[in-house]
């Protein structure tokens, strides 16, 4: 008998919000921008801050389960009933990890807008290299994983599963993630009506957005957030708060007075 997928313990929601808008550009071209103003046009998207936000309630392992599963073959893949129980709350998807969930999500919600946040290539990937590569390339990073089992550990996991996706198994082959990159829009054009979809870039603003959402522009400026010093600022931020834990929690008293010192001698001897 195979294992119990974590998914099948989630109870299915009684009435899940309609998914009206799968935003599938790549991270890091303005998705939490979007978001932002996404959430003043009064919808609630589900970005890979909220899945951040969610370690406690498992959706970080939930979607490493998800991510092993259609990449790797370990256990049954996704499909609307298990979109349906993760995003029950949210009438959007942007960012990582939804966005590796293309032919999914698009299958699954039919009536559902299609969007493309979209940037120069050789920007984004500046900007990937700024932002999540730096934070990958912390060499404490994998250590801490081991450590911590909750947070940690399956966000490292995604995150490699998805690059080595992008890069066809070679997560710092630079030349691969561009080409990844291109074969990601390619593919969404492929697969979705024109009639349906927006390419967007940030710069434009808010006229197309509103105008393909039947929306009415809103007063301020479109929102400008979340630029990649910014990432590896958070990044930073819940590394320390995610290392101290697990030096607490493992030491117990000890652990609360040595932490401090301890964890700041260890970052900067192998950093």
């Amino acid at each position: 008998m195979a294992p119990k997928r974590l998914i099948d313990a989630v109870p299915a929601p009684e009435n899940p919000k309609e998914i009206k808008l799968l935003a599938l550009g790549m991270s890091r071209t303005g998705t939490m921008s979007l978001k932002a103003a996404l959430t003043k046009l009064g919808y609630n998207p589900y970005h890979a801050s909220e899945a951040v936000k969610g370690w406690d309630k498992g959706h970080l392992h939930l979607w490493d389960e998800a991510l092993r599963a259609k990449y790797k073959g370990e256990g049954k893949p996704w499909g609307k009933e298990e979109f349906d129980k993760m995003l029950a709350d949210y009438d959007v998807v942007t960012d990582i990890p939804c966005i590796a969930f293309v032919d999914e999500l698009v299958s699954a919600y039919p009536h559902a807008k299609v969007m493309l946040t979209n940037r120069d290539v050789e920007s984004w990937l500046s900007s990937m290299n700024k932002s999540f590569y730096t934070v990958l390339g912390w060499r404490t990073l994998p250590t801490l994983a081991a450590w911590d089992t909750a947070l940690f550990q399956p966000y490292f996991s995604l995150l490699h599963i998805i690059l080595n996706h992008w890069t066809q198994g070679n997560w710092q082959d630079r030349d691969a993630l561009k080409q990844g990159f291109k074969d990601h829009y390619e593919h969404v054009r492929v697969i979705v009506p024109k009639e349906n979809l927006l390419e967007f870039k940030s710069q434009d603003g808010w006229g197309p957005l509103c105008e393909f959402l039947g929306k009415e522009v809103p007063e301020g400026p479109y929102p400008r957030v979340n630029d990649g010093e910014e990432v590896v600022r958070l990044h930073k931020m819940v590394y320390w708060w995610r290392l101290i834990t697990v030096v607490v929690k493992n030491l117990g008293i000890v652990g609360m007075v040595t932490a401090p010192v301890a964890v700041g001698w260890w970052w900067l001897r192998r950093r």
